[in-house]
Parts: structure tokens; sequence; C-alpha cells
């Protein structure tokens, strides 16, 4: 679990890099205007395969990645992969349902995103949040009290029996991202983060998912260098889909 020290670490480290705001704003206009903008995928954000009773039901909630964003199909995002390998492994039916939209916060998710799914018992809800939190400069504490928001409202809407923190990237990899802006961001998605894996760690029936695969930018970004292909949607689930019973 990421400690109180560890988390005091990287807020000091956060706060230093702030000195360079000048420079990361001449950057960060640079890689609005070169950098392609990829639409959703299209294609259906619920489905099922086919099984035995009783239904596992996942919910899977959050920002572009989770939208598909970059891919040719909704069908190649993590939700519906990870729905298939479950069904795999089990002889249950599984039924899925994906709930995200590019640009969205923890705040927008639990506004807007959450309403739009189903209400009824759920097994596994993924939240996967973050990149966008971390170019807002959300502060750790704010991030704590949205992710105690959001899984409250989670709860009282899908009653479900596990919530997965899917991990923050670690930004200082996207290709997309120039050196000192990637350092500064990497800095930020390892703090909120860490937040989040000790948050989960104190709430019963939530576990965090740390993203530990995105260290290999030729093969796991879109054209754009910012958001996960297929093959990284893939690892991606295969990630989650060991922690699904867990």
């Amino acid at each position: 679990m990421a400690s109180d020290s560890q988390i005091l670490a990287l807020r000091a480290a956060t706060t230093v890099s702030l000195l360079g705001a000048p420079l990361y704003w001449l950057q960060g206009r640079r890689v609005r205007r070169k950098t392609p903008r990829l639409d959703e995928a299209p294609g259906k954000r619920s489905g099922r395969v086919p099984g035995a009773e009783p239904v596992f039901r996942i919910v899977g909630l959050g920002e572009s990645p989770m939208a598909a964003v970059g891919l040719s199909d909704q069908a190649e995002g993590v939700v519906p992969i990870l729905a298939g390998q479950l069904a795999a492994a089990s002889p249950r039916r599984i039924e899925w349902q994906t709930a995200a939209r590019s640009g969205a916060t923890a705040r927008f998710t639990a506004d807007e995103l959450l309403p739009q799914v189903d209400v009824a018992p759920t097994d596994l809800v993924i939240i996967a949040l973050g990149v966008n939190d971390c170019l807002a400069l959300t502060s750790p504490a704010r991030w704590r009290a949205r992710l105690a928001h959001l899984t409250q409202a989670v709860t009282e809407r899908l009653e479900p029996k596990r919530i997965l923190l899917a991990g923050i990237p670690p930004m200082q990899h996207f290709p997309a991202l120039p050196a000192p802006l990637s350092m500064m961001l990497g800095l930020r998605a390892s703090l909120l983060d860490a937040v989040s894996e000790q948050f989960a760690e104190r709430r019963p029936g939530v576990l965090h998912a740390a993203m530990n695969f995105v260290d290999q930018p030729d093969s796991l970004f879109c054209r754009d260098g910012f958001h996960p292909n297929a093959r990284a949607h893939a690892l991606w689930a295969e990630q989650l889909a060991a922690l699904a019973f867990k």
C-alpha cells in the first residue's frame, strides 16, 4: 500500500515541478496543436456473452481509454475483451456495459456518466480515471474526496460486489508528451495513483489495479501517442481479469 510518507514525498516533488509552469504551458500548446484528435470508437457499449445463470455483470466507467478512443470498434475496448476472457474461464453468462467520455474527470463521471448505467446489482465495476484530473492539476485531497463521492454513488446505484480502480498510467511514457512536460505529468500521475492505492486499501470491496505495462511506448499507443491501442487494451483486460474474482 502507498504510505503517507510516500504520498508526501510525491506531493513535494510535484509542487517543485510546477516551477517549470511557463515552459509546460508552451509545450502543452504545441502538443495540442500537433497531436491528432482521435474519435471514440463506433459500436455498441453493452453486450453479453452466452452462458449459464447466474449472470456475471460488469460495468466500466471512465475517460477516453474506457470510451475506446482511437480504436476501430468498441469491441476492441477493455471491458468487452474482459467479458470474453471471463466467459472463457467461467460457465456463467457475462453481461457488460460501459459509460465513458473522452475528457471525463471523476466529478463528471459521478454526475453525468454513472446515471447512464442501468440500475441493477453488479458483480464488477471498473473505474478508469485520472489522466484528465492530472491535466487539470487536481490536488490529492480533492482527488481522494472525488473518489469517495464516486465510489459511494456507484455503491448506491449498482450494489457492486467489487470495485476495481484502474491504475493511472505513467504519463512520462506517453510518446506525445515531450520532456520536461512528460516528467511533470508523470509525477502527478504517480501521486494521484498512490492516493488511489491507499484509498482502495482502506475501503472494503475496492481494489487498486496498478497499470504496470505502459512502459513500451512503441507498441502500446495509438498514432496520437496518447491513447492505448488495441494491444494495450488486451493486456489491460488480462490484468483486470486476474483480479475479477480475487
